[in-house]
């Protein structure tokens, strides 16, 4: 069983990207759990989604220690990761620019979501080739999103980027 937490804020895309990942692991033909924790009075309050993901149904979806969290802002619980990828500044783990990638490639910090999406795709070993986009993202900006994942799963060195 593997076992994801995405944290940040609410307005940077935490539901968007753990729901995302959510449907195309299920694609892919695994079992799939998907708990949010976030305030939604206020936007820019704490966001957390807890993915956990199987070929076997999942007995209990509560995560204790996370095999990978990636941390947009430092709105997070205190939970711990085996790995940790966030957003350039936030951790001494794995560091990516990705609001600034989004805003220098696709024309808007919030692409870092989709980009941060495809580079978690490819740590936890998924085929995006295998993925029907179509039913995995929205149509409001779909191409856009389609390419920001792309970028983040071909990226190889996002964190030594200078």
């Amino acid at each position: 069983m593997k076992k994801i937490v995405i944290s940040g804020e609410g307005g940077q895309g935490i539901r968007f990207i753990a729901h995302a990942l959510a449907v195309a692991l299920i694609q892919l033909g695994y079992h799939v759990s998907l708990l949010y924790d976030y305030d939604s009075a206020i936007r820019t309050q704490k966001s957390l989604a807890y993915l956990t993901y199987d070929e076997k149904p999942i007995g209990s979806p509560m995560v204790e220690v996370a095999d990978i969290m990636l941390m947009l802002s430092k709105k997070e619980d205190k939970v711990c990761a085996r790995k940790i990828v966030c957003e350039s500044g936030l951790c001494t783990d794995e560091q990516v620019p990705f609001s600034e990638l989004g805003a220098e490639k696709f024309g808007g910090a919030i692409f870092g979501n989709t980009i941060a999406l495809g580079h978690l795709l490819k740590m936890i070993g998924v085929d995006i080739g295998k993925l029907d986009m179509e039913k995995t993202f929205p149509k409001k900006l779909f191409e856009e999103n389609i390419k920001a994942v792309r970028f983040g799963y071909e990226f190889e060195h996002l964190e030594s980027r200078e």
